[in-house]
């Protein structure tokens, strides 16, 4: 969401507001002062992608689903301003085919005048919303700090219970508060999306003026009023934490500003102050209640407690018995609460000044239906009287799971069972979903509703499968219960599908649930669902059901191509479609949206002339990732040569997340207590270094998301670690990481540092009260020094263009005038693969297999890695096996000009012998290409073949570099590896040769790929085409190597790859079939490797 600066006042972080227009190449409304600014201090290279779900999903889509947690109705109507921008675009086809200007056809301007109306009014909808809830926070805090007031004035012990309570008031407000905080961005996001389509589809540039006049003067884009609240609550949650924690609150907030009455400029009265005396016999009477005396005298004793000051204390403080109460009914025994009820000392309808809570609340959070039915049926306490949370006793009940409780509630006569509480969630709802089997059969017995009631409500059965209760589904179905879509479109079966819960699925099926049928903004039926996310039992049960194989969605994909793209191989065999067109080899015509953060890497429309524009296939990619139509297209060169590099400084690269597929991510922030928010803002710098820092909003919604830091020496890295509520400037919590303590872990891991290495560090307030803990990796990387290392010496720089040609093997998919596609490069040549790994003693060889097989004295073979071997012993142990003498060097010569010797026959050799790196270097023509396979474990691979004794990652990678710089002279060179963090070290180390990523794509690995295992990778960018994607696309790569079999099966997934900007080889078994070549030629696939050699076909020619 873009921000009216000038209603902002000058704040540190002021820089961090505009990283997000500045991203999106949008400097428009920036000031010229904060743009020369970061012109000069580089600010584009540290600049985040912003990490909410608005810049990574399909937007549409994730805005329809916020309607289901909270505002609903109130959310920017983004689905039906689409329509008609769909409408436009439709005519727009229609009117290209005359050659006439659309926007002098009458239809146009009907479309336009409709769409503007509709946006003013969704405009007028949302600022109304935010008024109104601004009011209500307003009043609420200012409620919560008067009410902190006369606590502070109170100088007993036994404030203890009445802080706790008003610290998880002050925490209830920071969750609203942040509700409505996601409310005004996501719509902020909105309307500056929506307003990027209408251009982008009618040829204007309406956008920025209609956002500056429009739409950023509106009070609810304006975040001062917000962050206020929001300092105003951490600060007074962290003063009460300090009083829990010390006995006081902190001597600065003792001494009142000379406006601490005021929030937001409105006065607030300031309440009296309770006798230090009366908080005695507060304390008196609640020892006695609920101390370990006798039951027989502690009841002598509180009755004669109440005899004694009784008049007195109901003249002085009418409401002490009853806050005395309130404090003690949880843990009272049931006869001194019935004492005093019976005493008539008691109000059961008091509320609680902070929560407006009665004892009927707590007697039901509590889970005692034994004081809740004295205080109901004796003290006369009301089961209908609503807290500040528009809760009754019903919902707290129902939300704790307290089933006796909530059967004596739902029994009074005047229940309302379907009462919305401010959440729109009833007793129902969070019956369900806290899995509370009881509670649910209480709610369904008095009548509740199964099927949602108002458009604030969702599906009973929708939350049921969402959170995988099959019981509570089945009581709903019998009901009853419809199969409806909830708010996002989806039906029961979709998300039972989606989140794997087979049982749920099956239960759902032998109720009648359509298994084709498609959701609202995707096309998809419940199989995609199950496919995408890997589920094979919910698979196997839709395909059992008769579900269609067939169904393709909006992108022209079916369930089959997603499996494969996201690498579920065993789900894609079920769901398998044999057509002649695939076995013809003809290419699909489904693209798949290339959504998430996956851009081109340089557009090319400098170079095609007029742009058509019936492109459909790109649709929804990200408009808002395009340059602005107000601002002159960027500058792209004929030719982009080499990549960024590390020019004798150090990289620390900082993960907040996790790559494993096998576990469930957790948030990289925990915070103890009460503090735990739904948004957090944190903000990562390398201090004392001056770069801009990277804004971070979690919780993250791309976990792999990697953050950077360049510096001269490891010695100078104190990485420093701020949370901040997400719309405020009170900091919640800072950690900080000395050089040393990194040194220290990377000492103690066999790889040196390079792998992605845990720390866990403590969060302190700032009062140094540890408040939570950070969880990152990180990994390092050092710099390659060689002296022909250089952009422009004597080793040749590789190069691409992404200008459109129209020669060569992809030429269609030049003509389709898709931007991003690589039609040329330096690769243009045939290239011997080459496996190389590490000896014990520093020596790259080429030796495709982990292991060599070695002879014990009992005739038993055992393998011994190469890692553990000199290359002395490696060599002998070859030779042993071979039974022959290895060929000299100089055997392995060949003289490729004479023609008698080809680059197969070459790759053969090299491959039955046991050479280094250097041999192959040195005796290899200079004319023949060397694709270099780095093989270096994953941390799979490593668990799973035990392998040890491994060189650092930065060591492995220096030798092989320098045998390279030593010895390739003019030789064309690429890089490849199946380990990630391998590929992300050799990228960074040198600039003059490509590196591409190598994947099996989910497929069991072949000898002939050099990485065979029988498990399965845990490391999701491993094992998946999109997760290869954007990883390598993020990490600047060349391309990336993929198993050739998902590729002929769905030539789509060619295509779908290549726009992302990367170039694309296969590799596998199925090269050997000239039929299945010529599939992946014909689609668009820009190398093809068979019997180790790698033959490239990009054009190279401009």
């Amino acid at each position: 969401m873009k921000v009216s600066h000038a209603k902002r006042s000058p704040d540190p972080s002021f820089a961090l507001l505009h990283s997000r227009a500045l991203r999106a190449g949008d400097r428009s409304g920036i000031c010229e002062t904060w743009l020369a600014w970061t012109d000069r201090c580089g600010i584009q290279k540290h600049v985040v992608p912003f990490a909410d779900p608005c810049h990574i999903f399909q937007f549409g889509k994730f805005i329809q689903g916020q309607q289901t947690e909270w505002a609903g109705p109130q959310y920017l109507n983004y689905k039906g301003l689409k329509k008609i921008i769909n409408s436009v675009e439709a005519l727009a086809e229609t009117v290209a085919k005359e050659q006439s200007d659309i926007t002098i056809l009458p239809e146009f301007q009907a479309f336009k005048t409709a769409f503007f109306f509709k946006l003013e009014r969704e405009l007028e909808k949302v600022n109304e919303f935010y008024l109104q809830k601004e009011s209500e926070f307003r009043v609420r805090l200012r409620s919560l700090v008067d009410k902190k007031k006369v606590l502070k004035g109170r100088k007993s012990s036994q404030n203890m219970a009445a802080l706790v309570n008003l610290q998880e008031a002050f925490a209830s407000f920071q969750q609203d508060l942040a509700k409505l905080q996601k409310f005004v961005e996501v719509n902020g996001e909105g309307f500056r999306k929506i307003l990027k389509k209408w251009d982008k589809r009618a040829k204007s540039t309406t956008k920025e003026l209609y956002l500056s006049r429009q739409v950023e003067i509106q009070p609810c884009f304006n975040n001062d009023v917000l962050t206020e609240f929001t300092d105003s609550a951490t600060t007074n949650i962290a003063e009460i934490e300090a009083y829990i924690e010390h006995g006081d609150f902190p001597a600065e907030s003792l001494v009142p500003a000379a406006n601490s009455n005021k929030i937001n400029g409105v006065t607030s009265p300031v309440f009296g102050q309770i006798s230090e005396s009366m908080n005695d016999l507060e304390s008196e009477l609640v020892t006695l209640m609920t101390g370990h005396q006798s039951q027989s005298h502690a009841l002598d004793q509180i009755r004669d407690f109440i005899e004694k000051r009784k008049a007195a204390l109901q003249a002085d403080d009418q409401e002490f018995f009853s806050r005395v109460y309130l404090r003690v009914l949880s843990t009272a025994s049931i006869d001194s609460i019935s004492l005093l009820i019976n005493e008539k000392v008691v109000d059961c309808n008091y509320v609680d000044d902070i929560n407006n809570r009665t004892c009927v609340h707590e007697a039901a959070i509590s889970g005692r239906l034994d004081v809740l039915k004295v205080s109901v049926e004796v003290g006369g306490g009301n089961i209908e009287i609503l807290d500040v949370y528009g809760r009754k006793p019903l919902h707290y009940a129902a939300m704790y799971g307290k089933s006796d409780c909530l059967a004596y509630i739902v029994s009074q006569p005047i229940c309302d069972i379907d009462l919305l509480d401010l959440d729109g969630f009833t007793a129902l709802t969070y019956s369900i979903i806290g899995g509370f089997t009881d509670c649910v059969h209480q709610c369904l017995e008095k009548g509740a509703a199964v099927d949602p009631v108002t458009t604030m409500t969702s599906s009973s059965l929708s939350i049921a499968c969402e959170h995988g209760h099959t019981e509570i589904a089945t009581l709903l179905l019998s009901k009853g219960a419809s199969l409806v879509l909830n708010n996002d479109g989806l039906s029961p079966l979709h998300l039972a599908a989606r989140a794997g819960h087979a049982d749920l699925l099956s239960l759902l099926i032998k109720h009648g649930g359509d298994v084709d049928l498609v959701d609202v903004f995707q096309g998809w039926t419940p199989v995609f669902y199950a496919a995408t996310e890997g589920h094979i039992r919910c698979v196997e049960l839709l395909i059992g059901a008769g579900c269609s194989k067939t169904i393709k969605d909006e992108t022209d994909w079916n369930a089959w191509t997603y499996a494969l793209y996201h690498g579920h191989i065993e789900v894609a065999k079920l769901l398998e479609i044999v057509t002649s067109d695939t076995l013809a080899g003809k290419s699909a015509s489904g693209v798949m949206k290339v959504v998430e953060d996956i851009q081109p890497m340089a557009p090319s429309a400098l170079f095609t002339g007029k742009m058509d524009t019936n492109i459909n296939v790109i649709e929804d990619l990200d408009l808002e990732e395009l340059p602005s139509l107000s601002l002159p297209p960027p500058i792209i060169p004929f030719r982009i040569y080499g990549h960024n590099y590390l020019d004798n400084k150090f990289l620390v690269q900082v993960n907040l997340g996790s790559f494993s597929s096998d576990t469930t991510f957790n948030s990289p922030i925990k915070l103890f207590g009460s503090r735990q928010l739904s948004s957090l803002k944190l903000i990562i710098s390398n201090k004392p270094d001056s770069e801009i820092p990277y804004n971070v909003i979690l919780p993250l919604t791309d976990d792999s998301e990697p953050f950077t830091f360049i510096v001269s020496d490891l010695a100078d890295v104190s990485l420093q670690f701020d949370i901040y509520p997400t719309f405020g400037t009170k900091i919640l919590g800072r950690a900080a990481v000395l050089a040393s303590q990194l040194m220290n872990c990377m000492n103690k891991v066999g790889a040196g540092g390079a792998e992605n290495e845990l720390m866990i560090v403590p969060l302190f307030d700032s009062y140094l009260r540890v408040v939570g803990e950070l969880r990152f990796s990180f990994s390092v990387v050092n710099p390659f020094i060689h002296p022909r290392l250089q952009i422009g010496g004597k080793v040749e720089t590789y190069w691409k263009s992404t200008m459109v040609v129209n020669t060569g093997p992809n030429k269609a998919h030049a003509e389709s005038g898709i931007q991003s596609l690589i039609t040329a490069s330096s690769l243009v040549q045939e290239y011997i693969n080459a496996v190389v790994q590490l000896t014990r003693d520093g020596i790259p060889v080429i030796f495709p297999s982990w292991f060599q097989k070695v002879m014990d004295e009992n005739g038993s073979t055992i393998n011994v890695s190469i890692s553990s071997l000199t290359y002395k012993e490696a060599l002998k142990i070859f030779k042993t096996a071979k039974a022959v003498a290895i060929k000299e060097s100089s055997m392995v010569e060949m003289q490729t000009d004479s023609g008698y010797v080809t680059n197969s026959d070459l790759a053969g050799s090299i491959y039955d012998s046991f050479l280094t790196l250097e041999e192959v270097l040195k005796n290899t023509p200079s004319s023949v290409g060397l694709s270099i396979e780095l093989k270096y474990p994953t941390q799979s691979e490593r668990e799973n073949l035990f392998l040890s004794r491994l060189p650092s990652i930065n060591n492995f990678l220096d030798a092989v570099l320098k045998k390279v710089y030593d010895h390739s002279g003019s030789r064309s060179i690429i890089f490849s590896s199946f380990n990630p963090q391998i590929c992300v070290t050799m990228n960074w180390k040198q600039p003059n040769f490509g590196v591409f990523f190598k994947t099996n794509c989910g497929f069991e690995a072949s000898p002939a790929s050099g990485s065979c295992s029988t498990w399965k990778e845990s490391d999701r960018r491993c094992g998946s085409i999109k997760e290869a994607i954007r990883f390598a696309k993020r990490s600047h790569f060349l391309g990336v190597m993929c198993e050739a079999t998902p590729l002929i099966q769905v030539p789509a997934l060619i295509t779908t790859i290549k726009q992302s900007g990367l170039m694309l080889a296969s590799f596998g078994s199925k090269n050997q079939d000239a039929r299945n070549v010529a599939v992946q030629e014909n689609g668009g696939v820009d190398a093809i490797m068979g019997e180790h050699v790698l033959k490239y076909s990009v054009n190279a020619s401009i």
